[in-house]
């Protein structure tokens, strides 16, 4: 019995002395100013505007503290001074000094990488393959410039109205083979063949020998007389034919 009072003092003592840490832990949170990255990452971002960098840019961080705890401090401020780049690299160093309370708290020489960014259009949703692109099927996200690449489509206007060619996944960024022109005429249609010439324009049906969307080529051939040409796709029933 005595064993067990004895225990049972103890675990109150051990409760007790977690419950005054805890306490202590929760008074000094509420007295502790925390400064992170992303105060110091928008410091830095704004004396790039303030050097004439006009485009939005994202900042990556090598070297120097960019985590500060403040004791008994109620506000913070963070002033950025010497900015140097190298554009080759997209390098940057600069020197951030921390004033809490209007004191100076901490300096600091940071090192990192900035990357310009761009605003591109991509599926806001899953867009079959068949589909005509709609432009309310699209968003804009934000992305660093040099993921971008040449075979990326990401204007809406070079989007909007081609048909996918596969599944386009929605936050994805479109390739150029991904899409192509709406499909207006299929292999096996019968179709007008229009030939102009100066002086006079010619009319007959044919076959078409492949798919096509407004402004392809495709092959066609004349049943009548068994012999191909070829034309643009003007709508869903009229390709123009080529001069030969």
């Amino acid at each position: 019995d005595n064993g067990r009072m004895s225990g049972g003092v103890m675990m109150k003592f051990f409760l007790a002395a977690v419950l005054t840490l805890c306490r202590i832990s929760m008074a000094n949170a509420e007295n502790l100013l925390i400064v992170g990255e992303d105060e110091i990452r928008q410091a830095i971002e704004e004396e790039f505007v303030e050097q004439g960098q006009n485009q939005a840019l994202d900042v990556e961080f090598f070297g120097g503290q960019t985590v500060f705890h403040i004791e008994n401090a109620q506000k913070a401020k963070i002033l950025v001074s010497g900015l140097k780049t190298d554009e080759l690299q997209n390098r940057f160093s600069c020197n951030a000094e921390i004033f809490a309370d209007g004191k100076s708290y901490a300096r600091t020489n940071i090192t990192g990488r900035y990357f310009l960014l761009s605003e591109i259009w991509v599926p806001s949703q899953n867009i079959q393959k068949g589909e005509v692109i709609a432009p309310e099927m699209l968003k804009q996200i934000t992305v660093r410039q040099n993921r971008i690449k040449p075979s990326f489509v990401t204007d809406k206007e070079r989007l909007a109205g081609k048909e996918a060619k596969k599944l386009l996944k929605e936050g994805k960024i479109v390739m150029d083979r991904d899409i192509g022109n709406q499909v207006l005429i299929k292999k096996g249609d019968v179709v007008t063949v229009v030939y102009r010439t100066d002086k006079m324009q010619i009319t007959a049906k044919v076959e078409a020998l492949g798919d096509g969307g407004k402004g392809d080529k495709i092959e066609m051939l004349n049943p009548k007389s068994k012999k191909t040409l070829f034309g643009r796709v003007i709508d869903k029933d009229t390709v123009e034919a080529e001069i030969q």
